[in-house]
């Protein structure tokens, strides 16, 4: 099928508001009016879908509730965006109710992460529309006191400029400091970030491919489906989240992939700086990446910013990138998106 490109996005079009997993219900309202203000600031307008602030345990609302939203956000002509609120782990239930065509038939940048990596993976596998994996409403968009520079940079190059997005900064500092929203304490004061330590170069080499991937745990929720994004030949990206307890956590799921004949087909890997890990488990954790992709020529990237850390650069699914060993650079060498 042919790469379907979303509109650039530019001030004044309206972004729709969706919680196709989670949604953590009335105490996290203040910290999505905060991250609603921000896109706000940049000119955009915001249409919050009718279920997308509701809490169902763990869901934010019935399947088809959460589908309806999705699939009006798509067919509103208003609408040219559309953001989730935050994961979750039930995004799989949307998989058998969402209408492939509708979707590619009304074109628009559709972006999240986590377990959002479930339709962002699944929407470009059956539609060939470009999805992103970035910042969601309730992550960086709504930061205190506000989305940091390397986030909204990075989100804005690719949603809003039709021009190859070149090559991916690395952040100067991070976070994964936990402030909890419940309570209000995430609006008191920045968290605590630490000194970048920048990528660290697992493997050198030289390669090409299109970029697919997200939250190695929630990828794990497509395998066997029809959803499975096409891996030949790609440059994936991985990043790991709470549900990540650990190295060995990773281990496990970075093995069913080797186990899956996936490292057999891809040309490059990406990995995020993982999530809530000390950092003996960081250095840990590398190694672990280190020896499962040992059998494989491909270059391997580790340390990046486009995981649970904060700031998070946005990965567009299905665009062509480059892996320069050489250069020490990670290039993104086509828009993601089309001129209005």
């Amino acid at each position: 099928m042919t790469l379907i490109k979303p509109r650039a996005l530019r001030p004044g079009d309206t972004i729709g508001i969706v919680s196709p997993s989670w949604f953590g219900g009335d105490s996290f309202v203040p910290r999505a009016k905060r991250g609603i203000a921000a896109l706000e600031h940049l000119g955009f307008r915001v249409k919050d879908g009718p279920h997308a602030f509701n809490n169902g345990g763990h869901v934010s609302d019935t399947a088809q509730n959460r589908t309806d939203d999705l699939h009006a956000m798509f067919a509103d002509p208003e609408v040219a965006g559309i953001l989730c609120t935050i994961g979750g782990n039930h995004s799989n239930h949307l998989l058998p109710l969402l209408d492939w065509d509708l979707i590619s038939s009304n074109p628009k940048v559709f972006m999240g992460s986590s377990d959002i990596t479930v339709l962002t993976n699944a929407i470009w596998a059956q539609t060939s529309l470009v999805t992103f994996n970035g910042p969601s409403l309730l992550t960086d968009w709504a930061e205190y006191p506000g989305i940091s520079e390397l986030s909204r940079f990075s989100a804005l190059q690719a949603l809003t400029r039709p021009t190859p997005i070149g090559d991916l900064p690395a952040a100067k500092e991070w976070t994964d400091e936990f402030l909890d929203w419940e309570t209000g304490e995430d609006m008191k004061r920045r968290r605590v970030h630490q000194a970048a330590t920048g990528w660290r170069w697992v493997r050198q080499g030289t390669a090409t491919g299109h970029l697919v991937g997200g939250c190695l745990e929630s990828l794990q929720y497509l395998r066997g489906t029809p959803y499975w994004p096409d891996m030949r030949g790609a440059i994936l990206f991985l990043e790991t989240s709470e549900d990540c307890s650990g190295p060995a956590d990773a281990d496990a799921l970075l093995m069913d992939l080797q186990n899956m004949g996936v490292f057999g087909e891809i040309a490059g890997l990406l990995v995020a700086r993982p999530y809530g890990m000390s950092a003996r488990d960081q250095a840990l954790f590398i190694d672990i990446v280190s020896e499962r992709t040992g059998p494989f020529p491909f270059p391997v990237v580790a340390n990046m910013d486009f995981g649970h850390t904060s700031p998070q650069l946005t990965m567009p699914l299905g665009i062509a990138a480059g892996i320069d060993g050489e250069r020490r650079a990670v290039t993104i060498t086509e828009a993601a998106v089309r001129a209005p």
